[in-house]
């Protein structure tokens, strides 16, 4: 595990776009295509925002990548707290990826479907392969919870399936879920995380007991991939030690 710790969000997000481009190229040196499973949420905005303007976006051969989402809330693609729709807006829409390389978790059918569908996409790609993805991206919640794996849910000791879906109750929604099983044989994994907000349960998921069920973060552990962690100050103010 690497932690890369920024002064602030902006450059942070400026050397996590470096990072990505340096990826996919040197990858693409070996491989046909390049997969990545994005993250929704706040906290990716601005990387996405970099990555689809110059310099970036003309770093990267765009039409050999493959994207994907960790997960997903079961909302109309219309509604503004859709992953994809995210994606699309500020990223997807400004560089020249061709639609079929665009793999959405389907939310205007019902959720059981919208997993099935999606595992058999998942499937599809990886079945013959020893990694997964060459790329997830995560970020955490406050309350310690990555991709749609929450505190206490049932489906967090879950290691079959590599496709979900859960209630969330708080939310009074139903998300689809990546699941560490699939996740943890990526090529690599980033965790992107500011704000003082989430300090203190950064410092729990990093530095403190094991205790998935509390901080289900802590479930993500590549097998044979690399994990890094990009933050900014503010969020890795409480962490012992920290390595740049």
């Amino acid at each position: 595990m690497e932690t890369h710790i920024y002064k602030n969000k902006e450059k942070m997000a400026d050397a996590l776009a470096d990072w990505i481009c340096n990826k996919i190229n040197a990858t693409l040196q070996v491989q046909e295509y390049f997969t990545w499973a994005l993250s929704g949420g706040s906290t990716p905005q601005l990387l996405y925002k970099k990555l689809a303007e110059d310099p970036y976006k003309n770093k990267i051969e765009w039409n050999r990548i493959h994207i994907f989402w960790g997960d997903e809330r079961v909302v109309p693609f219309t509604d503004e707290r859709n992953n994809a729709r995210m994606a699309f807006d500020l990223l997807l829409d400004a560089v020249n990826i061709p639609t079929k390389n665009i793999h959405i978790m389907r939310t205007d059918i019902e959720p059981n479907f919208a997993v099935d569908a999606y595992r058999n996409l998942v499937h599809s790609f990886f079945d013959n392969t020893e990694k997964s993805f060459d790329l997830v991206l995560l970020g955490i919640g406050e309350d310690g919870h990555t991709l749609s794996l929450f505190p206490g849910s049932t489906i967090i000791e879950e290691h079959v399936h590599w496709v979900n879906s859960i209630y969330n109750a708080d939310q009074q929604m139903y998300r689809i879920t990546l699941m560490p099983i699939l996740v943890n044989k990526a090529s690599s994994i980033v965790f992107m995380v500011e704000g003082e907000k989430k300090s203190e349960v950064l410092h729990q998921i990093l530095q403190g007991p094991y205790q998935p069920k509390h901080l289900p973060a802590q479930i993500i552990k590549p097998e044979k991939g690399e994990l890094h962690w990009f933050l900014d100050e503010a969020v890795a103010k409480k962490l012992s030690t920290q390595n740049t």
